[in-house]
């Protein structure tokens, strides 16, 4: 009995440990050259956000990762297009008059997003520099780049900022307070 539980156990802990990798990938950019997921690995973190040009917000989440591009200078964003290939142009106009920094790349037949389970954008993935995926979330609000960004700099390893940033997410809770004394 005990060498069941035992074996139960190490394949619990090891199925926690076990990271899901992003599979790699050859996707069209704006110029119709292929990029491919090892080409924007290895300097640090990417956002990758699944999009589509009918998803109001996935055109609200956009400025906000703009922000944190331009705040994090080993970030990448990564803008993939779901668009049916007869839409791809109004993505691509979309994109160009709002003058972001993304990579942008398009994926209209969604084979990468099949792989992925993408099926209502934005869906949003952060891996780290070895293409393991950190966090993956559906949907966007404002706030949610408040997570995306606690990801970020903890892949960076920046330390967040001591009392503030535990009172500002949970101003009432004593709960971390409590922790952070001991």
């Amino acid at each position: 009995m005990k060498s069941i539980v035992l074996t139960l156990i190490l394949i619990l802990t090891l199925s926690l440990l076990a990271a899901d990798s992003m599979p790699d990938f050859r996707l069209p950019n704006m110029a119709g050259e292929n990029v491919s997921l090892t080409s924007l690995l290895g300097e640090g973190p990417i956002i990758i956000d699944f999009w589509a040009d009918y998803c109001q917000p996935c055109k609200v989440a956009m400025p906000y990762l703009q922000e944190l591009l331009e705040k994090y200078e080993d970030l990448k964003v990564v803008l993939i297009s779901i668009d049916a290939p007869r839409a791809q142009n109004r993505a691509k106009n979309y994109l160009r008059s709002r003058n972001y920094d993304f990579i942008s790349l398009f994926d209209p037949e969604r084979s990468l997003a099949s792989r992925l389970n993408v099926s209502n954008p934005p869906h949003t993935f952060i891996i780290d520099q070895e293409g393991e995926i950190v966090y993956s979330h559906v949907g966007f609000e404002p706030g949610t780049e408040k997570v995306y960004e606690g990801y970020i700099r903890e892949l960076l390893g920046i330390e967040d900022e001591p009392e503030r940033s535990q009172k500002e997410h949970c101003g009432s809770c004593t709960d971390h307070n409590e922790e952070e004394e001991r």
